[in-house]
């Protein structure tokens, strides 16, 4: 071997590896991450218009809803409020999701578990479908977002220019209310925490994982 066959080598080497970064780079661009529409529609059905609300004056304020259904609205969410809540272990788990101070402690059947603070309430109807179907809802300290107790995110904030118009998979307000099970760290971890929604998006392939229920 020569001296003058080493530098080439090393170019060789060198143009190649700057090939592979090019492609991989080329590939990333070919290949976005899902839109939150895409995720959830995967996920909790095709999208439909929800209405949601942090209290009933907004509510009222808005002139969508007489204040007869406001009221309904936010006394359904309350109610089913200690039956729906996200559940989990322990409250760094829960604060890791909804933010410090948002999680309160309460105990059932002699297990003691933590939820979230409820921020609000969600109106939502299906085509066709007869009167009006109520959630309450949870405000993420990860991306500041409304979610479902079952996990689904409201998206498309000002939907129909009404600044509280979102859409939300259709199986988020049609699913039977059900008592939400006690998540560990490690499977909040698994899915990429409540909902799912970074787990899909990161990974390039939304029906990746398990979803937070319905």
């Amino acid at each position: 071997m020569t001296e003058s066959t080493v530098p080439r080598r090393r170019l060789r080497s060198a143009a190649a590896g700057l090939s592979a970064a090019s492609a991989l780079a080329m590939l990333s661009a070919c290949d976005p991450q899902p839109s939150d529409e895409q995720v959830s529609r995967e996920r909790y059905g095709a999208p439909t218009e929800v209405a949601a609300f942090n209290n009933v004056e907004e509510c009222k304020a808005s002139g969508a809803f007489a204040q007869v259904t406001c009221e309904e609205a936010a006394r359904n969410a309350a109610a089913e409020d200690s039956k729906t809540a996200p559940r989990f272990a322990d409250r760094d788990v829960c604060e890791d999701q909804f933010g410090a101070g948002q999680c309160l402690v309460r105990n059932e059947g002699g297990q003691s578990f933590f939820v979230p603070l409820l921020t609000g309430f969600m109106i939502g109807r299906l085509l066709n479908g007869p009167g009006y179907r109520y959630s309450g809802l949870y405000r993420s300290g990860r991306d500041d977002r409304y979610y479902t107790p079952g996990g689904a995110w409201l998206y498309g904030g000002g939907y129909g220019g009404r600044g509280y118009g979102y859409q939300v998979g259709s199986r988020a307000i049609t699913a039977p209310v059900t008592t939400q099970r006690i998540q560990t760290r490690s499977s909040v971890v698994s899915r990429g925490g409540f909902g799912g929604r970074v787990s899909a998006r990161s990974s390039g392939g939304w029906g990746g994982g398990r979803s937070f229920g319905g």
